[in-house]
């Protein structure tokens, strides 16, 4: 499965209809210099912002970006610098790139980059899967593999495979941490793993409830009754169907299609503006930052465009 999305990396994104497919072709006209992303965000004066508005504003990309709190080290540097700097967009997007990307070794956390991936993990496993730990993940692994050992004792093979198949899921999603940090997979990707596990079905029983919450959780709408009749049948009877544009035959494949969909990546921005503004993106602002994200697929780059702005620094 990992193979597969791997080289789904590079699908284009396919067209679409109406007036937002209009505003997005002739977004992606525009280089990205040129687009005001977030809306009234002209950069505030240094000199009507406080010290304290300033250090607040490190203190919450520490928090948001690696998880944690700066040190005082940290904290008085950062906002020297960004003073220093006037607080220009240029300085801020060096912080927020140091943090997310900086490989250079700090005790407890690895580096930057390793804590910044480590939260975007933890923040899927809070949106999917109700904040488990790795810890409960494996102990739920546990009990799996001691079945699959007494299937196989009693050459009960069919049940053997099966618990293999659960083992494996919860795997990918013990590991897709690593794979997301190393570039094997884009971050929307990680959620392929995220509900497809289960976890994710003890939380979701049955197919009706699995079907609204990929819906709601991932898309931020409800399934149509047609989308609800054709993922029920692919779900509930491995019956062949259309998903997303794609000919899909069971539940994984349902899942990879609508992970890979243009709709999954909107509902990414949507989400990424819920968990950094606390607030949904506007008709403009999903329009201006989704052709790029189309095209590199890189969640780094909505993070950046949002925690660059003036409102998530608290400086209007």
């Amino acid at each position: 499965m990992k193979k597969t999305i791997r080289a789904n990396l590079g699908l284009s994104c396919r067209s679409f209809n109406g007036v937002l497919g209009i505003l997005l072709l002739f977004s992606m006209s525009c280089t990205r210099d040129h687009i005001n992303v977030i809306d009234d965000n002209d950069p505030a004066s240094v000199a009507n912002i406080s010290r304290l508005k300033i250090e607040n504003y490190v203190n919450r990309l520490y928090i948001d970006l690696v998880g944690r709190e700066p040190l005082k080290t940290e904290l008085k540097e950062e906002a020297d610098t960004l003073k220093a700097r006037e607080l220009s967009r240029e300085a801020r997007l060096d912080l927020i790139t140091r943090l997310m990307e900086d490989t250079s070794f700090r005790i407890g956390e690895r580096s930057y980059q390793a804590a910044f991936y480590l939260n975007l993990y933890n923040l899927a496993k809070v949106r999917c899967l109700e904040g488990v730990t790795d810890e409960e993940i494996q102990m739920k692994m546990g009990l799996v593999l001691n079945d699959a050992m007494r299937d196989s004792m009693n050459q009960n093979w069919k049940g053997f495979y099966a618990k293999l198949d659960i083992l494996r899921r919860y795997q990918d999603v013990l590991e897709s941490q690593q794979e997301l940090q190393e570039g094997h997979i884009a971050y929307h990707q990680m959620f392929t793993f995220m509900v497809n596990n289960g976890i994710y079905d003890i939380i979701n029983m049955n197919t009706f409830n699995f079907i609204r919450a990929v819906f709601n959780e991932l898309l931020f709408r409800l399934p149509t009754d047609q989308e609800y009749d054709s993922a029920f049948d692919i779900i509930e009877n491995n019956a062949a169907g259309q998903a997303f544009g794609r000919y899909v035959t069971n539940k994984t494949e349902y899942v990879e299609a609508l992970v890979e969909s243009t709709a999954m990546l909107e509902g990414m921005i949507i989400w990424t503006f819920q968990v950094y503004l606390n607030r949904f993106p506007t008709p403009r602002e999903l329009s201006s930052l989704l052709p790029t994200y189309l095209q590199e697929k890189d969640i780094r780059y909505i993070i950046k465009q949002i925690a660059v702005t003036d409102e998530y620094a608290g400086f209007k």
